[in-house]
């Protein structure tokens, strides 16, 4: 294979043909690390560093696949947030294709909300989250039609009224008798049944749905990234992205962001999968791991003054 037809600057196209951001995403990076010297000088180091040496081998397709990597795994990193996402895909999807293998079950999309809320009180916020989803699986659990559950926090923020939105994606498997009118639990029955787990007196929003057709259209939807760049990092505003940044730094330290139960957490375990949020992050994509290579490596290297990867030899 003729090696020249790679170029000097780093193109990794997808089976489907979608370019992966590795340039906007170390850019976006280094931004944060600049946001990081008034927040944690340390982490500034780390993401600085992060993603500035890539390894890949060439797929049977001449098709990249990451080998190798340094990443820094900083929570609120673009480049690893994107890897993240990436590995929650194929992991829930595995998961749900392994399910499927063995049980015929039926899906529901759950979104749980609860109202805005300003910094300083996004930490208490979210432990009362935490405390709400154990008393909602002991009110739906023993209802007898879930089977398992995936759980991810996203948060968002709003800089019209500069708060935030807490609020969980969930996935959750169910016998398709769920459907039957006995079982059967409405939109309004969802949301009295979170609103009863938070004990609070306003009405949040619920949202629920049944997901139809294959799996990986559907988990697409809701692997999302806990927190959006574009939230954080706003050029435009220095001064509130650094309070952004302070904020979600804090809040974020050492919180569980997802979280499998049931059938979801055997199936977690059958497969030997690692934690998908603090585990690795160069081996996620499920296309690297169904195609055959050719035994040819590709390295690119972050250069500065390009702000762009190259290829070295």
């Amino acid at each position: 294979m003729d090696m020249e037809k790679f170029q000097e600057q780093l193109v990794d196209v997808s089976s489907s043909g979608r370019v992966r951001p590795w340039k906007d995403k170390k850019i976006k990076n280094l931004l944060l690390s600049k946001l990081y010297r008034a927040v944690d000088s340390k982490k500034s180091i780390r993401l600085r560093e992060c993603a500035t040496f890539l390894r890949f081998s060439i797929k049977s397709s001449d098709s990249l696949c990451l080998k190798s990597g340094n990443f820094c795994k900083v929570r609120l990193c673009p480049m690893c947030t994107w890897r993240r996402s990436l590995k929650i895909f194929g992991q829930v999807k595995s998961i749900m294709d392994g399910i499927q293998s063995e049980n015929d079950y039926a899906y529901l999309f759950l979104t749980l909300t609860v109202i805005n809320c300003d910094g300083e009180d996004l930490s208490n916020r979210l432990d009362e989250m935490m405390m709400a989803w154990k008393r909602f699986l002991k009110l739906v659990v023993p209802r007898g039609f879930m089977r398992g559950w995936y759980r991810g926090l996203e948060i968002t923020h709003n800089v019209f009224d500069n708060t935030y939105h807490p609020h969980f994606h969930c996935v959750l498997a169910v016998e398709k008798s769920y459907f039957a009118w006995k079982n059967y639990v409405s939109q309004k029955g969802w949301t009295t049944l979170w609103k009863k787990a938070l004990n609070v007196k306003y009405t949040p929003v619920v949202n629920i749905k049944r997901t139809y057709g294959p799996i990986a259209k559907s988990v697409a939807e809701m692997a999302k990234y806990s927190v959006k760049d574009a939230d954080y990092i706003k050029p435009e505003d220095w001064e509130l992205s650094e309070e952004i940044v302070r904020c979600l730094d804090k809040v974020l330290m050492h919180r569980r962001l997802i979280a499998f139960g049931g059938v979801f957490r055997e199936w977690h375990k059958k497969l030997n999968l690692d934690d998908a949020v603090d585990g690795d992050l160069v081996h996620v994509d499920s296309e690297c791991l169904e195609e055959d290579e050719k035994g040819l490596i590709l390295s690119y290297e972050w250069n500065v003054g390009y702000q762009q990867y190259r290829r070295v030899d």
